[in-house]
């Protein structure tokens, strides 16, 4: 008994060779939305958000000879590490103060043993508001951070305080953290606007 054709084959050879074609363009045409629906611009974020922070960091780092690094502070680690966690594997290399590896199990040290503070010291929750503030606002000088600690409660700052744990964490003063030109994340959203997030900058 003859075997009856499928009705893909009992079609004309020029409308299979459509139906393939429309096939393999359906299939392009989700392995293209299904690598588009990356969030690319989140990606990107979280590697400048990263570098920039790091970079400011390194801006003090380098000794007078310029061939050691400084120590890295704990709030260092805690600053970078909270930013690093969010950067997608693939850009883990990007970092480039230590691996990932040991600046994940130093961030990890410093959460879990936070460093003691002495007597006369800043308590470690103001230290680190101080350094956030900073970091959050580069066009704010010591005596702006200062009115904005004073303003959640903590009154018993003085001006000195606030230089203090910036110097010790290796944080510029405002005129050394503002350059001219124009910032970099201030150029990634220029960009993201002309080119409606579209576009993968490498």
């Amino acid at each position: 008994m003859k075997k009856e054709p499928t009705f893909f084959m009992a079609l004309p050879a020029t409308e299979r060779e459509k139906l393939r074609e429309k096939q393999k363009l359906h299939t392009y045409r989700e392995y293209t939305r299904n690598l588009t629906a990356l969030d690319v611009n989140k990606q990107m974020d979280a590697e400048s958000e990263y570098l920039i922070k790091e970079n400011e960091f390194l801006f003090r780092r380098l000794t007078d000879d310029d061939t050691a690094f400084l120590d890295i502070t704990p709030e260092n680690f805690r600053v970078l590490g909270e930013l690093a966690k969010r950067l997608p594997e693939r850009y883990r290399r990007d970092i480039t103060i230590m691996s990932f590896e040991d600046l994940m199990r130093g961030y990890e040290h410093f959460r879990k043993n936070p460093p003691k503070v002495k007597s006369n010291q800043i308590p470690l929750e103001i230290q680190q508001q101080i350094i956030d503030i900073a970091l959050e606002n580069p066009t704010w000088g010591s005596p702006h951070i200062l009115h904005a600690l004073r303003n959640i409660g903590n009154f018993q700052l003085q001006e000195y305080h606030v230089r203090q744990v910036l110097r010790k964490n290796h944080i510029p003063v405002v005129a050394e953290r503002i350059k001219k030109g124009l910032p970099w994340r201030t150029f990634v959203q220029g960009l993201k606007s002309v080119n409606g997030g579209g576009v993968i900058f490498k």
